[in-house]
């Protein structure tokens, strides 16, 4: 009771000195480092994250070897990323010494090392065998940690990328937004794919595969269950490589170039075909004897997929149709339509010309567009 009331008082005067240097700085003129928000932040998380691991520990049922060495694993990966954190923080508070860390390839390899722990930490607390943020169903049974351990990563993930940009001049997000439109969003479609194939390949390891032996019938998967969890592996794999893929052609292509057309009909086939496949994945999966019917990550992972196919839909679509007016406005405000023969039925010679100026204005946009 004595520690922790140490504790507490170190941790209530820390935070405060932060608060008051957060606020000394962010109204001064110079600021010694644009990441000591997200620094800050990030100690937070670590702060809570560690709290809700310790309290999880103490008081899970989860009491074998393995997955008391994956939960010793865990604490140790928080604590570090708690000391390592403080210590930035602190530095940012000393100028002087600061200057040998902040903005070096230091504060690079200390990002690396965070970023590598705070995957680690998630992939520990997110499984079901080791019982710390999932119950044996895979429902989210601790909110500070699961929620708290994935902000971190997000937070990391967002350090780094503003570690980039200030070390070597790359804006990720700007270099992405500028090179063509919706990369982005297949980057994130990507991404998610990789979450939904891995959350759904420890489903089935845990509940239908090896990790399944000396469980319970109540914990082991049913037949339907372990289908649902092999779908939701196929449909992480069909998402991550294609989106990854078209995401790696619209960056190398040129453009306007001569290919953009061709993409852009790939672009909206595939993304037709990706959200076609989610809603069946989402209707199967969450459903009651679904692996994502609890709220974890396999829910939220295919949802996300689901969403963001919609969102490439709606911009495909919202293109098409500004292409489409294009070419309708170069043909003087006249639909083109085709008779069997293949001819346009409403164009004489002279509207042929002008069809064939509108088609070019399209073929333009479309290059545009990709």
């Amino acid at each position: 009771k004595l520690l922790r009331k140490l504790l507490r008082k170190l941790l209530r005067k820390l935070l405060i000195t932060i608060a008051h240097y957060y606020i000394h700085t962010m109204s001064s003129a110079s600021v010694s480092s644009p990441r000591f928000g997200h620094w800050v932040i990030f100690f937070l998380l670590s702060v809570v994250t560690l709290g809700a691991l310790i309290e999880a520990r103490a008081h899970t049922d989860r009491l074998s070897s393995a997955a008391r060495t994956n939960q010793n694993y865990a604490v140790a990966c928080c604590t570090i990323l708690f000391l390592l954190s403080l210590l930035v923080v602190i530095l940012h508070t000393r100028p002087l010494v600061s200057t040998v860390i902040l903005g070096t390839k230091i504060e690079g390899i200390i990002l690396l090392l965070l970023l590598s722990f705070w995957s680690a930490l998630v992939a520990i607390v997110s499984d079901t065998r080791h019982g710390l943020a999932t119950d044996v169903s895979g429902s989210i049974s601790n909110g500070n940690l699961y929620y708290f351990s994935w902000g971190g990563l997000a937070t990391g993930v967002s350090l780094m990328l503003s570690y980039i940009r200030s070390v070597w001049g790359i804006d990720l997000n700007v270099e992405l937004q500028s090179r063509t439109k919706r990369v982005r969003y297949w980057v994130w479609l990507g991404v998610i794919g990789l979450i939904q194939m891995g959350s759904s390949a420890r489903l089935f390891d845990n509940h239908c595969g090896h990790g399944s032996f000396g469980l319970s019938e109540v914990e082991r998967g049913s037949v339907k269950f372990c289908r649902r969890c092999q779908l939701g592996i196929v449909l992480g794999i069909l998402s991550a490589v294609p989106s990854l893929a078209m995401a790696g052609v619209k960056i190398g292509a040129t453009q306007g170039g001569k290919f953009s057309t061709q993409i852009f009909g790939i672009e909206v086939g595939l993304s037709g075909v990706m959200i076609t496949g989610q809603a069946v994945g989402v209707a199967f999966l969450t459903s009651r004897e679904g692996p994502a019917a609890p709220i974890n990550t396999l829910f939220y992972s295919s949802w996300g997929s689901l969403i963001v196919g919609l969102i490439l839909v709606a911009s495909c679509v919202e293109d098409w149709s500004s292409a489409k007016g294009t070419m309708k406005a170069g043909n003087g405000g006249r639909d083109i339509s085709m008779d069997e023969s293949g001819r346009e039925s409403s164009l004489g010679s002279s509207g042929r010309e002008s069809f064939l100026g509108a088609e070019g204005g399209g073929l333009e946009l479309m290059g545009g567009i990709c």
